[in-house]
Formats: C-alpha cells, sequence, structure tokens
C-alpha cells in the first residue's frame, strides 16, 4: 500500500471523565462510554486543567485518504508496527485514518511506516 503519513509535533494525552472540562476547541477527540467519556487533547491542554498525564502520545495522520468501509489499511498499519513492538491506537475519521503511538516512539514509528 502506498500511504502518505504525517507525524504531528505535540504530545497528546487520553483522559476519561463523565462532564468535559474542556472547550469544544481544545477537544481532538470524543467518544462516549458507559465508564466515561474519553477525550483526546494536547498535553499543554491537559496539565492546564490539571490533568495527570501518565502516557503521552505522538498523533499520525494518514494524509493517503481513505475510506470508511476499505478492507486491510488499518491491520496493514498496525502489523507493520506490531512487527517492531510498537503500541499503536487506531481511529477512523471520516477522511483519514489517524495512528496514536507512544510518544518517545512517534518518530521511529513514522520511519518503520515510511519504509
Amino acid at each position: 500500500m502506498d500511504l502518505k503519513y504525517k507525524l504531528h509535533s505535540e504530545p497528546f494525552i487520553f483522559c476519561s471523565m463523565r462532564k468535559s472540562i474542556f472547550m469544544e476547541e481544545d477537544i481532538l477527540l470524543f467518544f462516549r462510554e458507559p465508564e466515561g467519556n474519553t477525550y483526546v487533547v494536547t498535553k499543554e491542554n491537559a496539565l492546564a486543567k490539571k490533568i495527570p498525564c501518565k502516557e503521552t502520545w505522538a498523533l499520525i495522520t494518514v494524509e493517503t485518504t481513505t475510506s470508511l468501509n476499505a478492507i486491510g489499511i488499518t491491520a496493514y498499519i498496525s502489523s507493520i508496527l506490531a512487527q517492531h513492538k510498537i503500541p499503536c491506537n487506531i481511529v477512523s475519521a471520516f477522511h483519514h485514518d489517524h495512528l496514536f503511538v507512544p510518544f518517545i516512539q512517534g518518530s521511529s514509528a513514522l520511519q518503520i511506516l515510511r519504509e
């Protein structure tokens, strides 16, 4: 597959809470779960709200337009990273797929995906 990737520079965090304390424009991702709402925000926004940041994540966007009904793209990406022991959380949005990998492995993950 010929996919293009972009690594974003800022670290992100995942947090869970019942009610948002963030401004809407500060939220990259929101997902409602029975245990609490998941928010993905920059580490900077989290620290400003005094949210502890145990893990930080790098965001890699698949710049190639993908389709929600495409078969095998996320499996292809995650298998490449798994071979290199890099955890990956994939979010499929309307136009693109987005990968969250541990922040300290972001550059390595990008290089591996571009090989």
